[in-house]
């Protein structure tokens, strides 16, 4: 049986993939699937997509724009998560300056450059008026290591999925200061380059069963609730919140008016030289 190797954050966006694996919903089409948590975020995914380490991945849509605008050859099947992410803006709990017009000169801590929480970086800085530079910004690999450095004043800034860090806000170890979501849809799934010149059909059929989970999470909402509890730590309030602002879509879709205005932003902010159409991201 042929294995389709698929890579995610550890966040609850990704709990459709993870129920179709568990049930191996995959089977009648002759494919096992299997999924695999990654730290380093949509940079680290990328790079795994880049090197075959993994066939499919669930990108932040800034992120799977960016790193074809720079030249992978990764490509985008379809739409994932509809609704935008809603980044928190974290300090260290302890930081004495929570004003967020007073950080311009302040470090990001980011999980790697290409990253959401680099690109969003910029998005936030763009907002508020400022110019950044890249001494400006600390690679940590993810939440653990933000955990790590902004006590110790390494990095000052953390951008992270709101809910994802809830957590930690409630435990002391960040201060949330405020939030800023991504000016569109939160989520693409990225392919490994040459897959869907090869089995474009197949990944259809795929992510089409997958989406169906996605859907019964939504119908059921008490018992997806229970599961995001149990799995990612978050408070039942927290959890509700979470899912009620979610949007997976039904089937495979691409909306190419968004991907080149999401195109355009990245170049308006620096991170992709040129204009890339949406056909050839896909």
């Amino acid at each position: 049986m042929r294995v389709l190797r698929v890579g995610g954050v550890h966040e609850p966006f990704n709990l459709p993939w993870l129920r179709a694996f568990e049930d191996n919903a995959f089977a009648h089409l002759g494919v096992e699937v299997t999924f695999t948590n990654f730290d380093g975020g949509t940079g680290a995914l990328v790079g795994a997509l880049e090197d075959g380490a993994i066939d499919l991945a669930t990108v932040l849509t800034e992120g799977g724009v960016t790193a074809i605008g720079r030249g992978s050859r990764i490509r985008l099947h379809s739409a994932f998560v509809t609704s935008p992410l809603r980044w928190g803006i974290h300090v260290a709990a302890k930081a004495t300056q929570n004003n967020i017009a007073k950080l311009e000169d302040k470090k990001f801590a980011i999980s790697r450059f290409g990253s959401g929480s680099e690109l969003m970086a910029y998005e936030l800085a763009n907002q508020q008026g400022w110019k950044l530079n890249d001494t400006q910004f600390v690679v940590v690999g993810g939440v653990d290591g933000a955990v790590e450095a902004l006590p110790k004043r390494n990095a000052h800034i953390f951008l992270w999925e709101r809910f994802v860090t809830a957590p930690l806000v409630e435990q002391g170890v960040f201060a949330r200061i405020g939030e800023i979501p991504s000016p569109w849809p939160s989520f693409y799934t990225a392919a490994r380059p040459g897959l869907l010149d090869r089995d474009r059909l197949l990944i259809d059929a795929v992510i089409d069963i997958m989406f169906g989970y996605a859907a019964e999470l939504v119908t059921h909402p008490e018992s997806t609730i229970d599961l995001i509890v149990d799995r990612y730590g978050m408070s039942r309030h927290d959890a509700r919140t979470w899912l009620q602002g979610v949007e997976w879509p039904s089937t495979t879709m691409v909306d190419t008016d968004v991907l080149d205005a999401v195109v355009a932003r990245m170049v308006e902010l620096g991170r992709i030289e040129e204009a890339v159409p949406a056909i050839d991201l896909v």
